[in-house]
């Protein structure tokens, strides 16, 4: 099993878990064969990564966590959509000169790509309406592991009305020794700064400042 699969596993679990009405509402996966058919009509191949997150399921709700500027959370969309959103869309991404798979949805102007120039992995960037081109994450496997790790730690999580949020109120128990007494303390966390810690965690694993000079984006 891949790190990404088993981290889309973890991410499955953890809503059935807490939200189990959404996890049962996850469309199920397609075949290798399927995603392959449906694929041909694109310019280029999709990398390992997207074909695995199609494997897994044909799209998703807004259950992964973004910092690029919505409390909606990242989902995305069916293969099917996401075809025909990045067929229709080579006015928006011309300027970049990149394999550009638009699979997620557009959030007020605000576009979420990922990029198809390599042969495993897709970075996500962000398209602005600067226009703009910002990093989101140094691959899907990034993305994955940064959520499942924020919700089991209640970084992020979903709000009432779908969506999501950080976690306002997060504080961590810390021990410390003295001598032979433990003392506790309340050290409140800022959940948008630890995201951001956990999310540079995960993309300096696949190189993330490479990644930043290879398409010379902001981040």
């Amino acid at each position: 099993m891949s790190v990404l699969t088993e981290a889309l596993e973890k991410v499955e679990y953890w809503l059935w878990q807490n939200y189990p009405e959404l996890a049962n509402s996850l469309p199920s996966g397609l075949t290798a064969e399927e995603i392959n058919d449906v694929a041909k009509s694109l310019p280029f191949s999709l990398s390992k990564e997207i074909q695995e997150l199609y494997e897994w399921g044909n799209g998703s709700p807004g259950i992964f966590g973004t910092l690029n500027y919505s409390d909606e959370g990242l989902g995305f969309m069916s293969l099917e959509k996401a075809i025909a959103n990045t067929l229709d869309c080579e006015h928006i991404t011309e300027w970049l000169n990149l394999p550009c798979f638009y699979m997620f949805p557009e959030f007020e102007r605000w576009i979420h790509f990922a990029v198809c120039d390599e042969e495993e992995t897709s970075p996500i960037l962000v398209v602005t309406d600067d226009p703009c081109t910002r990093f989101a994450y140094a691959s899907i496997t990034s993305m994955v592991l940064t959520t499942v790790e924020c919700y089991e730690k209640e970084i992020i999580v979903l709000g009432k009305y779908g969506g999501i949020k950080f976690n306002d109120s997060l504080t961590s128990n810390i021990l410390y020794r003295y001598s032979d007494i433990l003392y506790q303390v309340d050290e409140y966390l800022d959940a948008e700064e630890e995201f951001k810690n956990i999310v540079n965690k995960n993309n300096s694993i696949f190189n993330q400042q490479a990644i930043i000079e290879k398409y010379n984006i902001e981040i």
